[in-house]
């Protein structure tokens, strides 16, 4: 039986040409720029979504094993239920830093690139951002518990950096999320769409946007972007046995 974060309801490219003419400025986070992930978590969002808690919770398997109960009820206190923002730090070889009501700051922190409010924004009812730079942990991580297919990280494994934006749709019947893999070069980006696609050989049967110019866009923003439908039962059914 195929494992439940393989079976995808849609697999789409999201390089859109809006994302071309969007320039928001960068994100920082007060947290240590060290960091090598970070997560920024928006319960009031979460609320009520059929998925939010079994995902934050899934985040602490980004640190230590010894560290990851601790994560865990920290996500869970009411204080943390109830802020506007919270953010955790990911620091190897100490423990996830995490902090409750954090604004944006001017200067320090961690800077995200601002693309990153594009992708949250862009998935119904967002609720959690993770950005990896490098990207190889948090690949390393989705590799081991099998949150992705073998092809998707196969193809994220030259991104420098990686960000995945979390939400639900309006019926709760699906986890809604995008990953962006961001390459040093047009190359790079445009061969790890070509070893996505291939690796298959349908467009159609991933669900792509296979319009002309998915190549193209690829190329010229050194992103490759997909999108992922999942159906919530198997999303609690993988994620609840953690």
């Amino acid at each position: 039986m195929r494992r439940p974060w393989l079976l995808l309801a849609g697999l789409a490219t999201a390089c859109g040409s809006a994302w071309l003419w969007t320039h928001p400025g960068d994100l920082r986070l007060q947290v240590d720029p060290r960091s090598r992930e970070v997560a920024l978590i928006l319960p009031r969002e979460a609320q009520g979504l059929r998925t939010s808690a079994v995902v934050r919770r899934a985040l602490a398997e980004l640190t230590a094993p010894e560290e990851r109960a601790a994560l865990r009820e920290r996500l869970a206190m009411p204080s943390a239920q109830a802020a506007e923002r919270v953010t955790v730090g990911f620091l190897p070889g100490q423990a996830p830093a995490l902090a409750e009501d954090t604004p944006e700051v001017a200067a320090g922190g961690k800077v995200i690139p601002g693309l990153a409010r594009v992708q949250l924004s862009g998935v119904p009812h967002g609720y959690l951002l993770v950005h990896a730079d490098p990207a190889q942990g948090l690949l390393e991580a989705a590799a081991r518990r099998r949150w992705l297919g073998r092809a998707l990280v196969e193809a994220g494994a030259q991104a420098q950096a990686a960000t995945i934006a979390v939400g639900e749709s309006a019926d709760g019947a699906f986890l809604v999320a995008t990953i962006a893999f961001a390459y040093r070069t047009g190359d790079e980006a445009e061969a790890a769409l070509r070893l996505l696609t291939e690796k298959h050989g349908d467009f159609d049967a991933l669900g792509f946007a296979a319009r002309p110019g998915t190549d193209r866009i690829t190329r010229q923003t050194k992103l490759l972007v997909v999108r992922l439908d999942v159906e919530t039962d198997l999303v609690l059914q993988a994620l609840g046995r953690r």
